[in-house]
């Protein structure tokens, strides 16, 4: 039994395994949640055991003999391999050593000629749980970037069709509002993007008090990119700025460095992020725009420091209402109010590329693509 405090629309929702696994409370009775536990804690009641892990490199997952939904799972054995390079994983899918793989497993480059491979499938579409988003968040502390010609003038200046095209090799959709366009329940189509126009950002600069010097450059800015992001985003974003006298400077980063530079240090002007969307505005849009999510050290927070005392009683008042037609209209205010302050400029949401065996069926079946839970998976002749 669950008891909650206050309505909770989303709960059922975010009852998916993959969001909510079920865990032996006699073995993490008083383990520290905040420690990834070892493997013999790993256990649940899932189709697959698992019986070997080997960090960095695989885990082995065989059958459980004792699944509730008999006679599944169909598979003997499932085997995940690690693999970080993207040339290694698109060799080991030619080579046959792999079946099945996900989040754009090999190089976009390479896309189109696995499209026509005997063999293997290209799988594209948008899972509500990931929820895909990339946008551009701005550090409103950043004096220039307090006045909104300044960020209005970026958005103008950004053309998102040609990043779905050139960055994203057209495996991306335009998603210009700061809930993505994965998320066809809460999406307003009504929020457009600002069209790509460097004349009006160039005037819009010049009335915000900011000429070109000498150098053709009007202010400095430094932009950062989360690592997990493709960094030729972050090269597109530099060189677009730089065509209307705004000189970003890059930073390759690792992880951690990166979330310690935006989160705690807060020593950025612009930042490209993923903050995905999962299943719902509450889960994964409130955290970026909600004032009180504001918190120095916070991963994945509200980055911009944005504050909007209407923007926050929207999604205060969203994260209870359980008349899902009533929800619909507190974020559709919602995505307007933050479009037009513009506290971030939303560009895509990228497409989940599978490539599979043309022999396996059933991998992604749902919303939650391939962290379901692999009952139904199985191989045909």
């Amino acid at each position: 039994m669950i008891v909650l405090s206050k309505p909770s629309p989303y709960l059922m929702v975010a009852l998916g395994p993959s969001e909510s696994p079920i865990v032996p409370k006699h073995l993490y009775d008083g383990v520290d949640v905040a420690a990834p536990p070892g493997p013999p804690l790993h256990i649940g009641t899932g189709p697959f055991i698992l019986k070997e892990w080997v960090r960095g490199s695989h885990a082995v997952l065989e059958r459980n003999p004792n699944y509730w939904d008999k006679p599944k799972p169909y598979l003997d054995r499932v085997i995940i391999r690690f693999m970080p390079d993207a040339a290694a994983r698109a060799a080991a899918f030619e080579a046959g050593d792999l079946d099945l793989g996900g989040s754009a497993p090999v190089p976009l480059s390479d896309l189109a000629r696995y499209k026509d491979h005997p063999k293997l499938a290209v799988d594209t579409r948008s899972f509500a749980y990931t929820g895909a988003q990339h946008q551009i968040f701005f550090n409103l502390d950043t004096p220039v970037l307090k006045n909104k010609k300044v960020r209005e003038a970026i958005a103008h200046s950004l053309d998102l069709d040609a990043i779905v095209e050139t960055v994203f090799y057209g495996q991306a959709k335009v998603s210009p509002s700061p809930v993505s366009v994965a998320l066809t329940p809460w999406y307003d189509p009504a929020v457009q993007a600002r069209k790509f126009d460097p004349a009006l950002a160039n005037k819009l600069l010049d009335e915000a008090g900011q000429p070109r010097g000498a150098n053709g450059m009007r202010f400095p800015v430094r932009l950062l990119i989360n690592p997990f992001i493709d960094g030729r985003l972050a090269e597109f974003v530099r060189q677009s700025l730089r065509r209307v006298g705004i000189d970003a400077t890059t930073q390759n980063l690792e992880f951690g460095a990166y979330v310690k530079n935006v989160y705690t240090d807060r020593s950025f002007d612009l930042t490209i992020e993923s903050l995905t969307n999962v299943f719902d505005p509450t889960v994964g849009v409130q955290r970026g725009y909600w004032s009180k999510n504001f918190r120095i050290g916070l991963p994945f927070s509200n980055s911009a420091n944005y504050s909007n005392p209407e923007v926050d009683r929207l999604l205060e008042a969203a994260a209870i209402e359980i008349d899902p037609a009533k929800r619909k209209t507190m974020f559709s205010q919602f995505q307007r109010i933050v479009h037009e302050d513009i506290p971030s400029v939303d560009l895509i949401s990228p497409l989940e590329i599978i490539i599979a065996n043309k022999r396996i069926r059933n991998y992604a079946p749902g919303a939650e693509g391939l962290g379901a839970n692999f009952a139904d998976v199985h191989f045909v002749d």
